[in-house]
């Protein structure tokens, strides 16, 4: 979690997220502004992703070698006996974390990007940030 006062996002680099300062790397493709997933380049532009090591599962890896669903570490909603992954301020969304609904009147979708959802324009997020991966620091 970023160490600046009252903020609960990812840290990627010295203890803070971009949006406090930390530096990470951009896609090396022309145009992409994506996180670099490895060899310079997010998933999207060739970014090789390993796949889940339990035999038939084809999610994507997280820490230790396995997904989520077999395993990887991930946070654990902060209300007693919950065990769904965390959303937002530490909370699921049945215990009450904070989304925000598409802009777009009528729409019960969840935003994604620009406060709108996929369906009425949001650019996909990269797949770092979705997942919660930690792109390659630029500075040490």
């Amino acid at each position: 979690v970023c160490s600046s006062e009252g903020c609960t996002n990812l840290a990627k680099c010295g203890g803070v997220c971009a949006k406090h300062g930390a530096k990470v790397k951009k896609c090396s493709h022309e145009g992409c502004t994506n996180y670099v997933q490895n060899n310079g380049v997010c998933q999207r532009h060739g970014a090789k992703t390993k796949p889940c090591t339990v035999e038939g599962c084809t999610n994507k890896q997280q820490k230790g070698g396995v997904c989520i669903k077999h395993g990887a570490k991930h946070k654990q909603c902060k209300s007693e006996g919950c065990t769904n992954i965390v959303v937002n301020g530490g909370v699921c969304r049945k215990h009450g974390a904070k989304i925000k609904l598409c802009s777009t009147e009528g729409c019960p979708n969840i935003v994604k990007k620009g406060g709108v959802c996929k369906r009425h324009g949001a650019n996909l997020l990269p797949p770092m940030k979705k997942k919660g991966i930690v792109g390659i620091c630029t500075t040490v």
